[in-house]
């Protein structure tokens, strides 16, 4: 377990910043993108099936945009738009007034299935890993996981063993809630200007904490 490499980065993000599954499930779809950018978007395969989903969604495309990929979105987005093209022509021809078949809901963007792999994938070898006590200690000293991703934790199926990782899972996040509570409190507290000469501390980004933990976390900010 120890020699994994999901557990290795499990612990590694455990020293870092932010909800370590949110920062783990960046990685994995960022470096899906790298290599759609270099590799795959000349793929007959991989262009169908973003034909197939209408392109990335908002935010994965705007990240190929910030990473360059200006060619092969041309490519990939022409087949697009000259899918909705001919579409909207036919329509016209028969003159229904749907006009092109809207995206399906649960159709997700390419990025976003290998986003939601990796964080199932993650999930498990975190359940596992929860019942290694160095593990535990580094996780429990944690910020913790933001409030989607433990809910994700707690019910992802299968849930073997439930009974061992459960508990812990629910302390760990615990102590990382409470440490974190006391710093919003010591925050709140400094902004009162009669404590306005008091030394600064961690405190004062405990606000950007609070948000990624109920918000998600945004890897723009880390």
């Amino acid at each position: 377990m120890q020699s994994s490499l999901d557990y290795q980065r499990l612990t590694e993000a455990c020293t870092r910043e932010g909800c370590i599954l949110c920062r783990l499930a960046w990685e994995d779809a960022r470096r899906y993108l790298e290599a759609w950018k270099y590799e795959m978007f000349t793929d007959i395969t991989v262009r169908e099936e973003l034909r197939h989903s209408q392109g990335f969604c908002s935010e994965h495309t705007w990240q190929l945009v910030q990473m360059g990929a200006s060619i092969q979105l041309a490519q990939a987005y022409r087949d697009i738009l000259s899918d909705a093209k001919e579409q909207l022509e036919k329509e016209k021809s028969t003159r229904r007034q749907r006009w092109f078949e809207p995206k399906r809901s649960n159709t997700l963007c390419p990025a976003c299935r290998q986003k939601t792999d990796a964080q199932a994938r993650l999930i498990s070898v975190l359940r596992e890993a929860l019942l290694d006590p160095p593990f535990y200690i580094q996780f429990s000293a944690s910020p913790g996981l933001c409030l989607n991703h433990f809910r994700l934790a707690c019910e992802q199926k299968p849930s073997d063993s439930q009974e061992a990782w459960l508990p812990l899972l629910r302390k760990a996040q615990i102590a990382c809630l409470q440490r974190l509570d006391e710093q919003l409190g010591e925050l709140i507290r400094k902004h009162d200007y009669r404590f306005k000469n008091e030394a600064r501390g961690d405190e004062m980004v405990s606000w950007k904490k609070a948000a990624g933990l109920v918000a998600g976390e945004d890897e723009r900010v880390y």
